[in-house]
């Protein structure tokens, strides 16, 4: 093993195959938490913290395709098992990103697991989540509209979970009387399970 590999334990370097050096990959805080808020179980793989904040801008603002894979490489036989017979359903970016960036980032980020995206959501208005204060993420509720329903059982996806409240309007809007949605994401952020952790108490 060499410097890239520092922290890589000989069971990873021997059989666990990567895209990126161990150094970076152990860079990912792994998540093993279920975080549950209103009708919400949000099942999240890494949390979110400076490094993964920097690379998921260079992937989505910098444009940056080379990064898709990256994300989700570790989870993609999991996620493949997840979604054997459900359709992944991702949160909608707005058209002034998609044609700006040229792409669907969750899209994108999906690709490497194999599993049917369902793309039912759209966004009204050019509404960015990250730069609301707390008080006004719950507009994200008249800014999402559902444009179809998916084809079979599904679970939600997004990349960050922040305040929950892009998950809960899209789940709002396909939740049958009093169920509990299933929710997948790539990462949970602080405030998120700090919410979590004052709803319990």
């Amino acid at each position: 093993m060499n410097a890239l590999d520092e922290g890589v334990t000989l069971k990873e370097y021997l059989f666990e195959e990567d895209i990126i050096c161990g150094n970076c990959r152990h860079r990912f805080i792994k998540n093993d938490c279920i975080y549950t808020y209103g009708y919400l179980r949000v099942h999240a793989f890494y949390r979110y913290d400076d490094f993964l904040e920097s690379l998921l801008y260079q992937f989505k603002e910098g444009c940056d395709v080379a990064l898709e894979n990256v994300f989700l490489w570790k989870y993609r036989k999991k996620m493949v098992d997840i979604f054997r017979h459900r359709q992944c359903v991702i949160m909608p970016s707005s058209e002034d990103k998609l044609k700006s960036r040229g792409f669907h980032h969750l899209k994108k980020m999906l690709a490497c697991c194999e599993v049917e995206v369902c793309d039912c959501f759209i966004k009204t208005k050019n509404y960015k989540q990250s730069l609301q204060r707390a008080q006004n993420r719950e507009k994200i509720h008249s800014v999402i509209q559902r444009t179809s329903f998916p084809a079979k059982d599904f679970y939600l996806f997004d990349d960050v979970v922040t305040s929950g409240h892009t998950l809960l309007a899209a789940a709002a809007l396909l939740r049958k009387k009093d169920e509990i949605m299933e929710a997948y994401a790539l990462s949970v952020h602080p405030r998120f399970v700090e919410m979590c952790d004052k709803q319990q108490l």
